[in-house]
């Protein structure tokens, strides 16, 4: 099974995990026949759902449309959903891409460490603010994708895009996650901005990073993960 999980301050838009079944389709550097779709969410599509679990938050003056976690929309609680797809398949190659929203305030790897800071968290609990996808149970870890709480720097580093600060603060990302993730924010100076979704800056697409120090915005786009079959 491949398990997408999103987080309450993470909107989510769109994303697709693995590709279109088409012959000789080249996705991630790869050609092959055997690619199949397994998951596929798009807003824009009109009459577009959010799958169950997922509650939809629109933008009434813009027409946008994401997918977040079910609850009311004042239920700013740290929790998480899951929505699982079947492969009924084995795999070696993940291929996909995803867009989102930032609601609000965002923590990032704020979550990464236990409530009594003991120990990391597990990728079976809840340590990202943002999308973390998975297969298999035991759950492997695929790919994250991280909403960071600003650009600018901030007096709670894990709350910053790991590659956003200097030094990087690489010490935040757990091990199970290691450079398998991408990380933007959409505030460049967060100044308190509670209950605001930023529909202008959508996440994780490279774009609308202002400060020298946003290193994140480098990495978007597709990820590519080799899975053991």
């Amino acid at each position: 099974w491949e398990e997408i999980n999103s987080l309450v301050d993470q909107l989510l838009e769109s994303v697709t995990s693995n590709c279109p079944e088409e012959e000789g389709m080249t996705l991630c550097n790869i050609t092959s026949s055997d690619w199949r779709r397994v998951a596929y969410i798009n807003m824009t599509d009109p009459g577009a759902e959010c799958p169950r679990g997922l509650r939809e938050v629109s933008n009434s003056t813009t027409g946008q449309r994401a997918c977040g976690r079910a609850g009311n929309t004042t239920d700013r609680s740290v929790g998480c959903v899951s929505v699982f797809y079947p492969v009924n398949t084995s795999f070696t190659h993940v291929c996909g891409i995803a867009r989102g929203y930032q609601d609000a305030s965002v923590e990032a790897f704020g979550y990464a460490a236990s409530s009594d800071k003991s120990r990391p968290r597990s990728v079976d609990e809840i340590y990202v603010d943002g999308l973390s996808i998975t297969t298999g149970n035991p759950k492997q870890h695929i790919w994250t994708y991280i909403v960071g709480l600003q650009e600018v720097n901030y007096n709670n580093p894990g709350s910053i895009c790991p590659r956003d600060i200097n030094p990087y603060n690489f010490n935040s990302i757990p091990s199970y996650v290691g450079d398998h993730f991408y990380c933007e924010t959409g505030f460049t100076n967060f100044m308190g901005n509670y209950g605001v979704v930023v529909w202008s800056d959508p996440l994780w697409d490279g774009a609308g990073c202002v400060t020298d120090t946003a290193h994140s915005c480098d990495r978007h786009g597709w990820f590519h993960r080799e899975i053991e079959p």
